[in-house]
């Protein structure tokens, strides 16, 4: 891009600001147009540094350079190098300077960008980086607006060390960071420290400003030659003088700071709270060396906080929280639990430390009406980590894991003098009821309702022991009974019937059952379960907010110790369904709740639960989603409830379809032109949902004559009935042939996170709508999209998608042709970039693909479809005697990871809760070992994608194993045709693999993992009331995952081995079934080659499957 275009650039990025989302987003696609050439990036530079463009526009452009590098700086052996050396060289040459001449947020833009060079070419290809800061912090000297922007570009490019991996390369590279920069850094911050403090300071407020800027810093964890001195500093900066703390914070209340304009007035507790940051890092990782600077610390932090304790604005929010996690942080040590020992100190601690910090303040009041999302992210999920009362809550787990008797004993009493202090209070106000506060919702005294407030939270602190994410707590201290104290305390405030009297005390309690709904009994569960709904008609947003997670907490829970996943809740168990989505809706029609990703979550898990018994509220239902769907294509700005829209709708298409087939019209009828318009608008986060719900309503057609006709066939052969076929089968809508042209073309596969997506529309076409590939003639498009996505390191797996559903869907004398082809691609893929992921399985793809995703796979699959010697046959046309390098080097080695699924590689989307229940009869999970099995399998095991790939890999590997003549046959008789394959010495090795593969289980989770997935096959089979989405219901479904992989959208493939409950019994038959064409030679190979182990293993199954070798 020449520097002349440089006017259409800022044009281009003034349009990105407009509020028109169209223009917006017009603009935006320019800008992608335009990265692509060279110069793009220079030019964006030049216009960040141009004096005569607005402000908005420069920072504009230092905002796109930022995130340009971000995104294409990082070389990666296959991808176009977005970025030309020639720019790449004077970016690096420019960037300082342009940082040291802007100001406010741009500088800090800047900053970032060249950490981000840094982390990718330093020290190695920018040696010149840290010494050029380095001089220029020297030659600035009190110039400390530009000597702030340095620190802080040196704060961007060494931030990472706190997180990298250990490595030699890693500590040569901070040797040599910490050797150039500790010492000039050093002598920085002493000299800063004269203008502070001491007889020279400065009095000048806006000279004072910049310096404490420069003071806050993060500190490098290795400056331990001169920790005196670094101590020394801190020690000074916790006891400023009053009067310069006064000072600086009034010159900074007008100051722009850098990187954060919403703290003015609070930089001197920025400071301090750094300060903190610090030593509790020292006092964490550095233990031995700070020791002797520890007591001193601890004294200035406990005076800091006693003298803060009635103090409740919210600027000192942050340095309350980071003195509290450096209290926590001694505590937690066992060296350091002297210093809080005595009774007399534990008691002060938790009097004049832990309980003013822990009430609800006034900004949390304030939060609790006006900010009710960020009130919920601090509160329940875990965001407020550096508030002051999260902070006050770790302190106190942190004191009960190390004098837990006295400390339990100390805020027992307290806890039990909050709740009378409430209890009082609602006696006091039935005899005064214009005693009310605004702030309790007009219905308590504050000192009442906010006693309680404290006390749950003191019981959620004290008493949660273990906790998982998905179980909640899982054990508790004996502070209190659990279930009592929710049955005394907790069940009362929600069995009011007015929802919105005390809103907060009843947020409290539905965060109590969250937190505890692990621990509290079934029964007690169940009674809830059917009062929440009432909290739906809440006003507060966070009561009904936090209604909607309660609900779907609880139906994530399992029964444990079944061996297949059985729901804690029944949809039987659900009293009025109708009201329940109805109350959903209604929540999510409000404004302020309309884009809720708690509600639209909740609303989903509850329709997975009640399957067929949602179909009444259906038309309301899916009105409501499709109307919510067309209000948020036009400003799609919540990632999250936009995923869970989608996944609602994907379910909907599949209960009604399930229910009545021909309903998929009227889904097309009300879809279409909103799909129209996000493709027509270039929406493009948004594709990859539109063709996943595409692929689910076009899924709802039959399969193709192909498909049905090989599924008939393979179940003839396994002795079970056809399956009953309609007498006239629908075809799809033609809309979906008009659309397949464009979903062909080359551009839209390089959309980000289209690829997964339209391999998975691919496949449905081919395997319910093969007419329209054929009437559009896109065979060759599809098979080049196969071809280019096989070279692809990214993509790869996804070509497997595409073309094991191309096997199945044309008959085979039509494929012959094409056989060859497919082949040499894949050895040419072979030979020019193997990698891992392609020859086993990349898990962390998508979960759909997870069936397909491997060549050792792919090969399977083809077995089952063509049979195993043509396998080998046609392998060695393309070239004699290939497959013999197949078997040697992809196969065998992979076969095993192939079967079942590495589990430390599984897509963490399929992540199962289980119910551990310790007011029950049955055994608490919770505190089971691993070797009780069932703990294990509350993973991925219990997934459908794992189990059919354990079963359906299993059987193809074992139909090559006995059915390939050129592995199988021990006889001397095939040897003597030189032009055939003849690997018999391969075959020990594939049954060793093969046997390795299916005693690992389902995603390598062992045989209990091996006998649920028979156990849930088996139901299936025999059991027709087995839920629709046995599987999908239990999967914790993120929202926020970068693949775009709706849960609801996973295809279910045709059964081509359905007469194969348990492969291990398949294994073992097909292994008597080979013994009796070649009797005695079988059974000697297996007696005298096998290793012990596999001996052992084999010889179970064969007991298992009562069968006997010749």
């Amino acid at each position: 891009m020449e520097l002349a275009h440089c006017n259409e650039l800022a044009q281009t990025l003034a349009r990105t600001l407009s509020p028109l989302f169209g223009e917006r987003r017009r603009a935006e696609n320019v800008l992608k147009s335009m990265e692509h050439q060279p110069g793009y990036s220079v030019c964006l530079l030049v216009l960040l540094q141009d004096p005569s463009q607005p402000k908005t526009i420069r920072l504009s452009a230092a905002t796109t350079l930022k995130n340009f590098i971000k995104r294409y700086w990082k070389t990666e052996a296959e991808s176009d190098n977005l970025i030309p050396d020639a720019d790449r060289e004077q970016l690096k040459a420019q960037l300082i300077n342009a940082m040291l001449t802007s100001t406010g947020a741009s500088q800090h833009m800047l900053s970032e960008a060249i950490g981000l060079i840094g982390r990718e070419d330093f020290p190695a290809r920018w040696p010149s980086l840290l010494p050029d800061i380095i001089q220029r912090i020297t030659q600035l000297g009190t110039e400390l607006d530009s000597v702030q922007g340095l620190l802080y570009t040196a704060h961007s490019l060494f931030k990472r060390y706190r997180h990298e991996m250990r490595s030699n390369e890693l500590f040569l590279e901070m040797k040599l960071v910490i050797g150039q920069f500790a010492g000039p850094l050093t002598t920085l911050t002493l000299n800063l420290m004269n203008l502070v403090v001491g007889p020279n300071r400065s009095t000048n407020g806006s000279q004072l400003v910049p310096i404490m800027h420069a003071l806050l810093l993060d500190l490098p964890e290795f400056f331990e030659d001169s920790m005196g001195q670094w101590m020394g500093v801190f020690h000074q900066l916790l006891h400023l003088d009053p009067q310069i703390t006064e000072l600086i914070n009034s010159s900074a209340a007008t100051a722009d700071a850098i990187g954060d304009t919403s703290s003015a007035g609070t930089l001197v507790e920025q400071v301090k709270s750094q300060v903190c940051d610090n030593i509790t890092l020292y006092a964490t990782k550095y233990a031995s060396d700070f020791t002797n600077y520890l007591s001193e610390f601890v004294k200035d932090v406990w005076e800091m906080l006693i003298s803060m304790k009635n103090t409740q604005d919210p600027k000192y929010d942050t340095l309350i929280g980071n003195a509290l996690d450096f209290l926590s942080s001694v505590v937690s040590r066992p060296q350091h639990r002297a210093l809080f020992e005595v009774p007399e100190t534990l008691q002060k601690l938790c009097e004049l430390i832990v309980l003013p910090n822990i009430q609800l303040s006034t900004n949390d009041e304030e939060m609790f009406e006006d900010s009710p999302e960020e009130y919920i992210r601090r509160d329940l999920e875990g965001s407020d980590a550096h508030t002051r009362r999260r902070s006050a809550c770790n302190l106190v787990y942190a004191l009960c894991e190390a004098f837990e008797g006295p400390v339990i004993d100390n805020f027992a009493r307290y806890i039990n003098h909050l709740l009378t202090e409430y209890a009082n209070a609602v006696s006091a106000i039935t005899t005064n009821s214009n005693s009310n506060s605004v702030a309790g919702n007009r219905s308590v005294p504050m000192t009442g309702w906010s006693s309680k407030d404290s006390a749950l939270l003191l019981v959620t602190s004290l008493a949660a022991k273990g906790k998982t994410e998905k179980f909640g707590v899982t054990s508790s201290s004996r502070l209190v009974d659990i279930p009592n104290f929710f049955e005394t305390h907790v069940l009362p405030e929600l069995q009011n019937p007015n929802v919105d009297q005390l809103p907060v005390i009843k947020a409290d309690c539905l965060r109590y059952a969250i937190t505890f709904r692990g621990i509290l009994p079934s029964a007690a569960i169940l009674n809830l379960f059917n009062l929440v709904p009432n909290f739906l008609t809440a006003s507060s947003v966070v009561v009904h907010s936090y209604a909607a997670v309660l609900l779907e907490k609880f139906l994530l829970m399992t029964i444990p110790d079944r061996p297949i996943l059985t729901p804690l809740i029944n949809k039987s168990d659900v009293i009025n369904p109708e009201v329940l989505i109805q109350r959903c809706l209604e929540a999510l029609s409000r404004p302020a709740s309309c884009e809720s990703v708690y509600l639209m979550r909740a609303l989903l898990r509850i329709c997975s639960c009640l399957e067929d018994r949602c179909l009444p509220s259906m038309n309301s239902l899916v009105t409501a989603l499709v109307t919510r769907l067309g209000q948020m294509i036009k400003n799609p700005s919540k990632p999250q409830f936009n995923h869970f829209l989608f996944e609602s709708l994907c379910l909907c298409v599949r209960l009604t379809c399930a229910a009545d087939p021909s309903s998929i019209a009227h889904f097309e009828s009300a879809l279409f032109m909103i799909f129209q318009e996000i493709l027509q608008q270039d929406i493009t986060e948004l594709f990859p949902y539109v063709f996943q719900l595409l692929a689910v309503m076009l899924e709802q057609y039959p399969l193709g004559s192909n498909v049905r006709e090989l599924c008939s066939q393979k179940r003839k052969m396994a002795g079970l009935e056809a399956e009953p076929q309609p007498t006239s089968l629908p075809t799809p809508n033609v809309a979906y042939q008009a659309l397949l042209p464009r979903l062909l073309v080359p551009p839209l596969w390089e959309t980000q996170g289209a690829v997964m997506s339209l391999a998975r529309l691919m496949q449905a076409y081919l395997l319910h709508n093969m007419e329209a590939v054929l009437a559009t003639n896109k065979m060759d498009a599809i098979l080049g999209v196969y071809q280019r996505l096989l070279t692809s390191k990214t993509n790869d797996v996804y070509a497997f998608t595409i073309i094991s559903a191309f096997l199945l869907a044309f008959p085979r004398t039509f494929l012959e042709p094409f056989l060859p082809q497919i082949f040499i691609c894949i050895f040419q893929r072979l030979q020019t970039a193997k990698t891992e992921k392609f020859m086993r399985c990349d898990f962390t793809l998508p979960s759909f693909v997870h069936f397909f995703s491997c060549l050792t796979a792919f090969l399977a699959y083809f077995v089952l479809i063509f049979g195993a010697n043509d396998l080998v046959r046609i392998m060695d046309q393309v070239q004699n005697r290939i497959f013999s390098k197949v078997l040697a080097k992809v196969i065998l080695p992979h076969a095993e990871l192939a079967i079942s699924l590495p589990v430390g590689l599984i897509n963490p989307t399929f992540v199962l809760t289980a119910h551990s229940n310790a007011g029950d009869a049955h055994a608490n999970l919770a505190t089971k070992g691993a070797d009780s099995g069932y703990a294990s399998l509350s993973s991925s095991s219990f997934s459908h994608l794992a189990r059919e790939e354990w079963r359906v890999v299993s059987v193809g590997l074992t139909t090559l194993c006995t059915q390939a003549e050129a592995i199988c046959n021990p006889t001397d008789a095939i040897a003597s045709a030189p032009s055939t394959s003849y690997h018999a010495d391969a075959w020990i090795p594939l049954v060793q693999a093969i046997l390795a593969g299916l005693a690992a289980g389902p995603a390598r989770c062992g045989q209990l993992a091996a006998d649920a997935a028979v156990a849930a096959a088996t139901s299936a089979a025999t059991n027709t009331s087995t839920p629709v989405f046995s599987d999908e219901r239990f999967t914790d479904v993120a929202g926020d995952s970068a693949s775009f992989t709706l849960v609801f959208a996973t295809p279910k493939m045709p059964n081509l081995c359905p007469g194969v409950v348990d492969p291990r019994v398949h294994f073992a038959k097909s292994l008597e079934t080979l013994s009796r064409r070649y009797p005695s030679k079988i059974s000697a190979q297996l007696r005298t080659k096998l290793t012990d182990g596999a001996k052992s293993v084999l010889e179970a199954y064969f007991t298992q499957s009562m069968v006997r070798l010749e």
